[in-house]
This record gives C-alpha cells, structure tokens and sequence, in this order.
C-alpha cells in the first residue's frame, strides 16, 4: 500500500531553512509501531500522522512521533500539519480555525495578520521552581559556570504542553560555544522530568528579534532542533514572568534558532496577560512545502 507524505520547511518562508517536518495526511491503517517505524525511516526531528476525528469536535486527530518516541504535543509538527491540511484542501482556508486533536488536548491553529503566517494556541504555561544547577548544567553544555546568565534569571522548567529546561546564557558568542554531552544529558534531562534542554540570550542576530536560541534533545533523537514552538510558548511565558520583555513587546516576541546549523528560524509568540496572570499562548510562523512523495509499505 502506498502512503502520500509531504516534508514541510516551519517556521520560515524559504526552502531548507527552519525546522524540516514530514507529514502524512492520510495515515488511517498504520499501527503505532509502524509510525513509529516510519519516523525512524524519515528522520527528521518530528513525522505527524494524519487521522479521522473519531466524533471529537476536531477537524483531525494527529500523531506526533520523532525518531525515538512520540510525543503528546510539538509545535512545529502542529503548524506544518495545518499548513498541509489548508494547502492540499483536506481543511478549509482563509479564516477557518484548524482544529486538531493530540494527546495533549485540542489544539486550534489559526491565520496571523500576515501572508501564510499561522498561529496555534498553546496551553496555559505551568512554572516548576527554579533550579539551582549551574554548576551541573555548565558541564553538560560544555561552557564555564559564568556563561550562565543564574544570577539575574533562573534556571527553570516551563511547559506549555511539553516540559522544557531553560537555561539563560550570558552571550551570543557563549550561546555558538554549546558543546552538549548527550550521554549525560540524556540521564541528567530525565532525572529532571524532561526531555529538552532549552538555551537562550537577549542577544541577538537580528535587531527586530527578542531572543536567540538553541534547543538539544537527545532522548528523542534529536541532537539540536532548528525550531522549537512548543518550547517558544513556554519561553514566552517564562519571559513574561521573569520581565525580560516590556507589556508591549509580549504581544511580539521574535525567537531566532536554527542559525548555528544553516537553518535559521523565525518563530513568533504572542503572550496575553494582566499583571502576572497570563491569560493565553500563541505561537506562530511561516512553512514552506518542499517534498511530496510517497512511502510504499
């Protein structure tokens, strides 16, 4: 039987850069082990799976697996899946919200104020206490303890659907010298309750943009991401929170990643709050279809 699949460039209107996504949109009579297999095969950070909704009030349920588990909620896999949908006419375009449904809860993405620009909320951020490892978390990256920014900003797991370890750094020239040693970073990531550790600074490529970043996830096979949604939203609120970013600039934080390996990203994320309450997450960008193919099984 043949699969029709498309690889997606997210997070970026030029092909090859961002953040690379296969989707298949049609995947009904895979089993989970064969998904599984087949993200293997693909080899990119993440491969979604296409699904009928199942009487949910979706307009499909998708299945998000990297190359070595799958995953309840991802962010660029959310937006090139949508983005397929609207393109191949599975989905409705202009305005009409693309609902879909994921192990982490439904999801709805929806059209930005800008050409092929689409957003999808995020769940509400949930803050663990920040973590006195700088010492420890220096040695993983590869960097002296005083490349790590702890004094002024912590060093904190955030979620907005997937937990991440964020890790201020002190510089962009500190951020391009990670060395990450995956095999302690696979134990010492699990020993925290997550899976991805999340490196960033205030200095940046670009004037327009808000933070510079690089994302490592070596227990999902994923050595370093090019850009990371899910992460974006939980960065977000965690600038919000710590007031790294004016009342006014939370409602356009620019996030570039993807530079240090020739894939550079722009994602954006838009945070709503009153005071300290954050009110509601979107994250956005723009995909590019590169590939269409299909996989014989």
């Amino acid at each position: 039987m043949k699969y029709t699949f498309y690889q997606v460039d997210v997070f970026t209107s030029n092909p090859l850069g961002g953040n690379p996504l296969a989707v298949f949109p049609e995947a009904e009579g895979l089993d989970d082990a064969t998904m599984q297999k087949i993200a293997r095969e693909m080899n990119l950070s993440e491969t979604t799976f296409v699904l009928p909704h199942g009487n949910l009030p979706v307009d499909y349920t998708v299945r998000i697996f990297t190359p070595e588990k799958e995953l309840p909620f991802a962010g660029h896999p959310t937006l090139g899946t949508a983005h397929i949908l609207r393109e191949i006419g599975k989905v409705s375009g202009g305005d009409h919200p693309v609902k879909l449904a994921m192990e982490a809860g439904i999801i709805t993405v929806n059209l930005g104020d800008k050409e092929n620009l689409l957003y999808m909320a995020q769940p509400l951020p949930e803050f663990q206490p920040p973590l006195d490892y700088a010492e420890e978390i220096a040695e993983l990256i590869g960097l002296p303890a005083s490349a790590i920014n702890s004094n002024y900003y912590p060093i904190q797991i955030v979620s907005t659907g997937l937990p991440v370890l964020f890790v201020p750094i002190i510089s962009l020239e500190a951020l391009g010298q990670i060395d990450l040693d995956t095999t302690r970073a696979k134990q010492v990531l699990g020993s925290l309750g997550t899976d991805m550790i999340y490196t960033f600074t205030l200095q940046t490529v670009h004037s327009s943009a808000s933070v510079h970043s690089r994302a490592f996830a070596p227990a999902l096979g994923i050595i370093e991401d090019p850009a990371t949604g899910s992460a974006a939203g939980a960065l977000g609120a965690y600038l919000c929170k710590n007031n790294l970013v004016s009342e006014q600039e939370r409602k356009n934080i620019i996030i570039e990643q993807g530079y240090e390996m020739g894939r550079p990203a722009s994602l954006y994320v838009d945070i709503e709050a009153e005071g300290d309450d954050i009110k509601s997450v979107r994250v956005g960008g723009r995909s590019v279809t590169v590939i269409k193919g299909e996989l014989e099984m």
